[in-house]
């Protein structure tokens, strides 16, 4: 599936929880599984409350012990588990170079997926290894492109691929002499042959065996019938020979023709991110060209559609720097909002239409955020499209953002 908003803002907390380091191990991670009682997990709390009186500096027990009262507060609001369980990230982090500075941050999280285990790690960074193998696209295939001429072996992973090996040939042509000079010639032209299969074989199970746990399967494909001759004679290690899913004839070899191959192989791959985003985007350009009245695109007018609450489902890209600004006064607490790029400065001068007052605060909103809350009040879909595909370059030129409506909009 394509990345939708609530898996969006799912990675973006992770990353924000990367970024905090405390000092000393003063960072509490708390992982319960779905069926934990939460009166099990305060009685452990307050235990750990307990033991933490025992830390010889001052500073850092205080603020181990503050960030379990914490903890047990936001506790205490739940009744029971949520059905795939929490995971609570707390502790002292510092708001400047000197000690002191520390301040108690809470995080809350109920996961896309069903916790594993109880776990409780105290540590100077947030323990994220869970959470994070949940935000990892499950599902991977292995890609082998080659001819006689060469082979590289990439990895697809949602809607992203990375070349991972490049294996090169010494195979000379074919020899169009004749007698025994041409058979001693073809001869060794099939021994180098076998030994590029090997090398290939040898890289590519190399490269794709560490993924054997996640790997759905591996496609091969090229020109001629060097491909069919490699996969027949079992060159790769048996775990992934017995994982082929398919042997596709190519025009095409080296990126392009990788490109050609994930373009061809979508029957076996179809459940791919980077095929609903194919679609989705397909139909979106459909509708453009078919009923453009349907069709929402560019920052302001897809806003203005789900302001409407006539946008269906918002298509936009992973990359679109543009931020949501509310600016207010001062003085009497004006308010006004615009659309700008990120790298856009603010006014220099500014003056309030309502008291005439030259202060202001401003409030900078994501789009992509901001996009998903008017979306949640509207009950239209988002899906967030990565820009390095080739359905990102075409809904680029689009603005990077579009809509797809229930209704044409008024001019």
């Amino acid at each position: 599936m394509s990345m939708t908003f609530e898996m969006y803002e799912f990675r973006k907390l992770l990353k924000e929880l990367r970024q905090k380091r405390g000092r000393g191990t003063e960072l509490i991670s708390l992982y319960i599984p779905p069926g934990r009682q939460i009166s099990d997990v305060m009685r452990y709390l307050r235990k750990e409350y307990d033991q933490a009186g025992n830390i010889k500096d001052k500073l850092t027990r205080k603020n181990v012990q503050s960030a379990l009262e914490s903890i047990m507060q936001r506790l205490k609001l739940y009744r029971k588990t949520p059905p795939n369980g929490l995971a609570i990230f707390c502790g002292a982090i510092p708001q400047g170079s000197d000690r002191g500075t520390e301040k108690i941050e809470i995080y809350v999280v109920e996961p896309p997926e069903p916790v594993p285990s109880f776990r409780y790690v105290c540590d100077h960074e947030f323990f994220l290894e869970p959470l994070e193998d949940m935000a990892r696209e499950k599902k991977v295939y292995g890609l082998i492109v080659m001819d006689r001429g060469g082979g590289l072996v990439a990895l697809l992973r949602g809607s992203t691929y990375q070349i991972v090996e490049w294996v090169t040939s010494d195979i000379p042509p074919k020899h169009s002499a004749g007698g025994q000079s041409q058979r001693r010639f073809e001869r060794i032209r099939e021994e180098r042959v076998h030994d590029f299969f090997k090398r290939l074989g040898l890289r590519a199970s190399r490269a794709l065996l560490p993924y054997l746990e996640e790997l759905e399967g591996v496609i091969i494909g090229g020109p001629g019938d060097a491909r069919e001759k490699f996969a027949e004679g079992n060159y790769l290690d048996y775990r992934l020979q017995q994982r082929i899913l398919a042997n596709v004839p190519l025009s095409y070899t080296e990126e392009q023709g990788l490109r050609e191959l994930i373009f061809k192989a979508q029957d076996y791959i179809k459940e791919a991110s980077l095929y609903e985003e194919r679609r989705k985007v397909e139909r979106l350009l459909t509708l453009l060209a078919t009923k453009p009245g349907m069709v929402a695109y560019g920052v302001e007018e897809v806003v203005k559609a789900l302001r409407m609450g006539a946008a269906e489902e918002v298509l936009v890209l992973e990359d679109l720097n543009f931020v949501h600004v509310t600016r207010r006064c001062s003085n009497c607490g004006y308010e006004e909002s615009e659309l700008r790029r990120v790298d856009q400065k603010p006014p220099e001068t500014w003056v309030c239409p309502s008291c005439g007052a030259t202060s202001y605060t401003e409030e900078e909103t994501h789009i992509i955020e901001y996009v998903g809350d008017l979306a949640k009040s509207s009950g239209a879909q988002v899906s967030i499209v990565n820009p390095e595909s080739e359905w990102g370059e075409q809904l680029a030129s689009l603005g990077g953002i579009a809509a797809i409506l229930r209704y044409e909009l008024p001019e």
